[in-house]
């Protein structure tokens, strides 16, 4: 391989400043001057001109849009006969039907626009996101709130059946600013007006498809019907026209468009004027920084060199004595942030790796520790079994059946609780220690306690995190059913839905209170169901579900729904 030529530091700095500061000198000079002329600002006014009409095209397209919808709304039948009933106990039904209505005509804009309903009394007030204050006419009368869409509605014909479009209003809903209101009134039968439409156009609907050829300093919403403005490029600057002098400028640097079908006008600012304004102190100064700044990056990158060179050789002789073993090397600081940076990095790095070391001497000290307590306790779970197995015999022999069936079933338990060698069972074996557990419990209750398991054979030996099923079941007993007065009953169903395997418990038991976050369970009293959470959750991640549906005195269902591949 070809060896690349070497060179000097402060050489290369030369080259690189002189090459920064020429290169885009010439090329703006050069652009400027064969470009920039009065030919090129008259095609800039033309493609100003189609930019705003387009602009004005999209927002009279998103204006028509938005009052079908409000008029689609006013005129549903299912809004209507709510509006009508006006009481602010309406069933559930029709509330849900009007929710189905808003959003089925809003699908897909709800980020973008909120609509909402209210009865000409205010006692039905209904909405997309939260109603806002400002419609609510129980406590609102809008009379002294003239930026209000209802008080313009209100100050015009009462019957009037056309859409109402305000620019007025500029309040902040969910942290989204509204920019345009259309209001349609909803009519009874008899032809009376019950209530009304409103759509909130947000800020996010119209301004990110405005000035997207950025032609303009600033293009302004008007309302030639209310002399209100507001900016589409600083949405935060609205008022009346004087807030925008510009508007009334009648030179060649103003451009409107009118909002086909509505009061609205589009008026734009062009960048020409301050173009025009600095071209010629830009073109000075940009001589003058030719002069000097090729004078400045000699002087400049002689300095630099020397000043980079000598710290950089510092931290590479520390760096080859720590390369040698020499761990109480510290470099200081230099006065230079990168260099600082890399000195402190370079010190953290070194005082970590001997701790690193320290750390790996005690962690083989305390693995084999550890090693000799695990030998040791092996002795524990032996001494257990052995019991159970000898109360198991004794029982036998003198026929106590049921203290052996316990017995039997209680090794069972035991032995899967501390059986380390695997961390997941077959299906067929969470059943069998759910067998186990629950007819340990009927030796306990006896008759009080039923339960029924249903799963399809083709399920048995799929193979799942062991101890899911029984945690569950036994919180089913502890928390839901031995306060229950009266017969006991759990079923256990496990089946495949979706391509999904689903588990799921229930009882008829006193229930408990909803649980919004499964997290909350860790301080709760159902630690079991927490440890079969926080287990699936570190196995599965995101791709399972857990799910709590409880009503006091009613019971509980508990689903678990696990990946049937994973499974």
């Amino acid at each position: 391989m070809r060896r690349k030529p070497t060179g000097t530091l402060s050489g290369r700095l030369i080259i690189y400043f002189l090459i920064v500061m020429l290169v885009p000198f010439i090329l703006v000079v050069s652009y400027t001057a064969l470009n920039y002329s009065r030919g090129i600002e008259g095609a800039v006014r033309g493609q100003a001109e189609t930019a705003l009409e387009t602009d004005a095209y999209f927002i009279e397209a998103e204006i028509q849009e938005y009052r079908h919808k409000a008029y689609m709304l006013s005129s549903s039948p299912v809004i209507v006969r709510v509006l009508e009933q006006d009481d602010p106990e309406v069933s559930r039904e029709s509330i849900r039907e009007v929710y189905e209505e808003i959003y089925g005509t809003m699908a897909g804009d709800t980020y973008k626009a909120t609509a909402s309903i209210v009865s000409i009394t205010g006692d039905v007030r209904i909405s997309t996101h939260d109603f806002p204050e400002v419609y609510d006419l129980r406590t609102h009368s809008n009379e002294w709130d003239s930026s209000s869409i209802i008080t313009v509605a209100s100050q015009r014909t009462k019957g009037e059946r056309a859409s109402i479009i305000s620019i007025e209003d500029h309040r902040i809903e969910g942290g989204r600013q509204v920019l345009l209101s259309i209001l349609r009134r909803v009519f009874s039968s008899s032809g009376s007006v019950v209530g009304y439409v409103i759509i909130d156009v947000m800020t996010d609907a119209i301004i990110p498809e405005v000035n997207e050829s950025n032609l303009f300093a600033d293009v302004v919403l008007l309302d030639n019907e209310s002399y209100s403005a507001i900016s589409l490029v600083h949405p935060q600057r609205y008022g009346d026209f004087s807030e925008f002098p510009f508007i009334r400028d009648e030179s060649d640097d103003s451009y409107f468009a009118h909002i086909e079908g509505t009061e609205l006008e589009l008026a734009a600012a062009s960048l020409n004027p301050l173009i025009r304004e600095n071209m010629r102190s830009w073109m000075a100064i940009l001589a003058i920084s030719l002069a000097s700044g090729i004078a400045i990056s000699i002087l400049l990158s002689l300095i630099f060199s020397r000043s980079i060179s000598k710290r950089m050789r510092r931290i590479i002789d520390s760096m080859k004595s720590f390369q040698k073993g020499d761990f109480n090397i510290k470099l200081e600081r230099t006065g230079i942030r990168e260099f600082d940076e890399l000195s402190v990095t370079f010190n953290i790095m070194v005082h970590r790796i001997e701790l690193l070391l320290e750390r790996t001497r005690d962690e083989e000290a305390k693995s084999a520790e550890a090693e000799r307590k695990a030998l040791e306790s092996q002795m524990n779970p032996h001494f257990l079994f052995n019991t159970l197995n000898s109360i198991k015999a004794l029982a036998k022999m003198h026929g106590e059946t049921e203290i052996y069936q316990t017995t039997l079933r209680l090794g069972k338990l035991l032995r899967s609780s501390i059986d380390n060698r695997k961390d997941s069972a077959t299906i067929r074996e969470s059943l069998d220690l759910v067998e186990c557990y629950l007819m340990i419990q009927k030796l306990r209750f006896g008759e009080r306690l039923s339960y029924d398991i249903s799963v399809d054979d083709s399920l048995l030996d799929l193979e799942t995190p062991k101890l899911i099923l029984q945690p569950i079941v036994e919180n089913a007993v502890t928390h839901g059913l031995e306060e229950k007065i009266g017969g006991w009953n759990i079923w256990i169903t496990i089946r495949k839905t979706g391509g999904r395997l689903q588990m799921q418990v229930c009882d008829n038991g006193i229930g408990f209170q909803s649980i919004p976050d499964m997290k909350d369970l860790e301080h709760s009293q159902h630690t079991g169901l927490y440890n079969v959470y926080r287990r699936l959750e570190l196995k599965y991640g995101g791709s399972f579900s857990l799910s709590i549906a409880s009503r006091p005195g009613e019971g509980s269902v508990i689903t678990i729904v696990l990946p049937l591949e994973e499974s």
